[in-house]
């Protein structure tokens, strides 16, 4: 008769203390893919709203400099930029910016106006600063135009 061998092995111990430490560092691991997924949306979140801002400050720079009059009216809370070929309007909205078709998602904290260096309620303009909201990081944008002869003509 022959002996049974005896087979080479894990105990059953030795299995159940391997699928702990797997347990733990699977687990482990899919905390720190939790929190690394928050941040990448976190960095996209800020990015976004960074360019927002950019895109404004930039179609801001592009009208003042392309329309000869800009005008700021109080009521409608209405922006509007013209010249002898046409003419752009912003509306000044509670979270939002709309200017002809598109539209701007800022929520602005001050909006100031000036003419001349000297601010200004509404009428003409020649600069405006508009500061956003905390939330977008309290950012400034500041554009402004030099006055030729023809804005201070017919006063």
């Amino acid at each position: 008769m022959k002996l049974a061998r005896k087979l080479k092995a894990f105990t059953l111990s030795e299995m159940l203390v391997v699928l702990l430490l797997t347990v733990i560092v699977v687990g482990l691991a899919f905390s720190i893919l939790n929190i690394v997924q928050r941040q990448m949306n976190l960095t996209r979140e800020n990015y976004e709203k960074g360019t927002e801002v950019h895109q404004l400050r930039q179609a801001l720079w592009h009208d003042f400099r392309t329309f000869q009059n800009s005008v700021f009216f109080e009521e409608g809370q209405k922006l509007v930029f013209e010249n002898e070929l046409g003419s752009i309007q912003y509306r000044l909205l509670e979270n939002q910016l709309i200017r002809e078709n598109d539209t701007f998602n800022i929520e602005l904290g001050q909006k100031r106006f000036y003419f001349d260096g000297i601010e200004v309620p509404e009428g003409k303009i020649n600069a405006l600063e508009l500061l956003t909201t905390e939330d977008l990081g309290g950012k400034s944008i500041f554009v402004y135009r030099e006055n030729d002869a023809a804005n201070y003509m017919n006063e």
